[in-house]
């Protein structure tokens, strides 16, 4: 009888063993054969789901961004919009080691984009993703009326992605000044600094 192959778990055991190789050597090390050996797979094998190292980076890319939305579900946002403003943003930065793995995966992916008409449109829905989560922010500053009247929303969900971006990098290059306490000490302050008046966490 012919052994049937669960194509999905499959692609599950590769997308982790790529993971794997990133977080213990970093990204450009997770080749086509590198991560074939290390599922388990010969090269060819791995071919079969994934013909070219952009498609495993898009695989890859779209696995864990899965994994961590379902992550994102079960947490609890503070019901104070200041505070909850904060986390939300906080969640889109690199805060610990796995966050750190997963930007610097983004960032090889965004570069990459800017060649490869397989990775485009992917980079172009995140970054807009970003641009909603940043509106979603003001949005609930604005609600809770913490917002000056004549602020233009358009333009500072702009800002405000800009400095998750930049705060991003900055944390990858600059881990020693960058720190996760620093990152949030100046998410606190671009925050305040949009609202009208300070307000405590």
């Amino acid at each position: 009888m012919p052994k049937i192959v669960d194509h999905e778990q499959k692609r599950k055991l590769i997308a982790e063993s790529a993971w794997s190789i990133i977080e213990a050597k970093g990204i450009e090390h997770a080749s086509i054969r590198a991560v074939a050996a290390a599922a388990g797979l010969s090269p060819g094998a791995l071919r079969h789901y994934f013909s070219t190292q952009d498609e495993l980076l898009l695989f890859i890319v779209d696995y864990y961004l899965t994994k961590g939305a379902d992550k994102a579900e079960g947490l609890e946002i503070s019901r104070i919009p200041m505070k909850a403003a904060k986390e939300v943003l906080l969640e889109l930065l690199p805060m610990d080691t796995e966050k750190r793995t997963a930007t610097a995966v983004w960032w090889v992916f965004a570069i990459r984009s800017l060649t490869s008409s397989t990775l485009r449109v992917k980079k172009d829905d995140l970054t807009d993703g970003l641009h909603h989560l940043t509106k979603t922010v003001l949005d609930l500053l604005a609600s809770a009326e913490l917002l000056p009247p004549s602020i233009d929303i358009e333009l500072e969900t702009l800002r405000l992605a800009a400095v998750v971006e930049g705060l991003t990098i900055l944390a990858l290059l600059r881990p020693e000044l960058y720190t996760p306490e620093t990152i949030e000490r100046i998410v606190i302050l671009h925050l305040r600094e949009l609202c009208i008046r300070n307000t405590d966490e």
